[in-house]
C-alpha cells in the first residue's frame, strides 16, 4: 500500500474507519482517478449496492479525494429522496399496503432527483433533500444542501440503482414470506417492476458511471443492516429494533437478488465483498 496521504487519515478519523480502509480500496481509488479525475465535463456517478454495504462511505471518499485534488464534489443518497410519510401512506392507498413502507421503487420522488441531477449537469443551483431516518420523514428544507457553486462531480448512491426491470415471468414466484402472505396477488412487486420501468430508467440513464458494491448473498444484508442500525441508534438515540430490521429488509430481497445477478454485466466497476465486507474482487468493465 502507498502511504496514507493526510485527507485518507483525516478521512478514517472523521468516518472512524481503520487504516486499512484505505488499502481495500486502492484499485477503486486507481479507477476513479483514471475514469473521473480528469474528465472535462460534469459527471455523475452512481454507487450501488444492497443495504449495509458500505455505499455511503464509499461515496464520501470518493468526494473527499475529489476535494483533495481541488475539485468540487457532493453525494447525496437516493434515500434523501424518499417520500413524506403522508405522500406514501396515499400512494399505498393508490396501489398497495406495502407501499407506505420506505424502501422500493415508488417510494422516491424520482422527479425532484432527476431535476436535480439535470440541473448539476447543465451547472446550475440546485438543491438535495435530506431525509431523517429515524423520523421516517424529509428533513426540513432549511436542513437541505443548496449547491450554488458549479460541480464536478456529483456522487448518487442506493441500494437499488442501475437495477433493470424483471419480466412478468419472474414476478409469478413468491421470494420470501413477506411476497407470500403480504403480496398474494403480486399487485406490490408489479407495481413496484412498473415504476423500476419507466420511471427509474429515466434516472438512471443520466448516471455516467455505474460502481457496483456486490455482496453477494442476501444473508448478508440482515448483518450489514444491524450494524448499520446500532450506528443510527448511536447517533441519533432512535432506531428500530432487530425484529423490526428483519422485517423491513424482506421487501428488498427480490430486488436485491436481481441486482446481485444483473449489475455485474451492465456496472463500470464491480468491487464482490465478503461477508464481513473486505473486497476480495475487483472487476473493471468497459463498455
Amino acid at each position: 500500500m502507498e502511504d496514507v496521504t493526510p485527507w485518507q487519515q483525516q478521512f478514517c478519523n472523521e468516518h472512524k474507519l481503520p487504516i486499512t480502509y484505505i488499502s481495500q480500496f486502492d484499485h477503486a481509488l486507481s479507477w476513479f482517478k483514471k475514469e473521473v479525475l480528469d474528465q472535462s465535463n460534469p459527471l455523475c456517478i452512481a454507487v450501488s449496492g444492497c443495504q449495509g454495504s458500505g455505499k455511503s462511505t464509499l461515496s464520501a471518499y470518493f468526494v473527499a479525494y475529489l476535494k483533495s485534488q481541488g475539485k468540487m464534489a457532493e453525494s447525496v443518497s437516493i434515500d434523501d429522496f424518499y417520500f413524506s410519510k403522508a405522500k406514501r401512506l396515499a400512494l399505498s392507498k393508490q396501489y398497495a399496503p406495502p407501499f407506505v413502507t420506505r424502501g422500493a421503487p415508488g417510494t422516491h420522488d424520482i422527479e425532484q432527483a432527476i431535476t436535480a441531477v439535470n440541473r448539476f449537469k447543465q451547472g446550475k443551483p440546485f438543491v438535495l433533500p435530506r431525509f431523517d431516518k429515524a423520523m421516517d420523514d424529509p428533513h426540513p428544507e432549511e436542513k437541505w444542501t443548496s449547491v450554488n457553486t458549479k460541480l464536478d462531480v456529483l456522487v448518487v448512491e442506493g441500494w437499488c440503482l442501475g437495477l433493470p426491470h424483471q419480466t412478468a415471468a419472474q414476478l409469478t414466484e413468491s421470494c420470501n414470506a413477506f411476497e407470500a402472505q403480504g403480496d398474494p396477488e403480486r399487485l406490490y412487486r408489479s407495481q413496484v417492476n412498473s415504476f423500476l420501468k419507466t420511471d427509474y430508467q429515466r434516472l438512471f440513464r443520466l448516471f455516467d458511471r455505474l460502481v457496483f458494491l456486490n455482496g453477494q448473498s442476501f444473508e448478508h444484508v440482515l448483518r450489514w443492516r444491524l450494524e448499520q442500525e446500532h450506528k443510527l441508534i448511536e447517533r441519533c438515540g432512535k432506531g428500530m429494533s432487530e425484529q423490526q430490521i428483519e422485517a423491513f429488509i424482506q421487501p428488498f430481497q427480490r430486488l436485491t437478488e436481481w441486482g446481485i445477478k444483473t449489475l455485474p454485466d451492465r456496472c463500470d466497476l464491480e468491487l464482490v465483498l465478503s461477508k464481513d465486507r473486505s473486497i476480495i474482487l475487483n472487476n473493471d468493465y468497459k463498455q
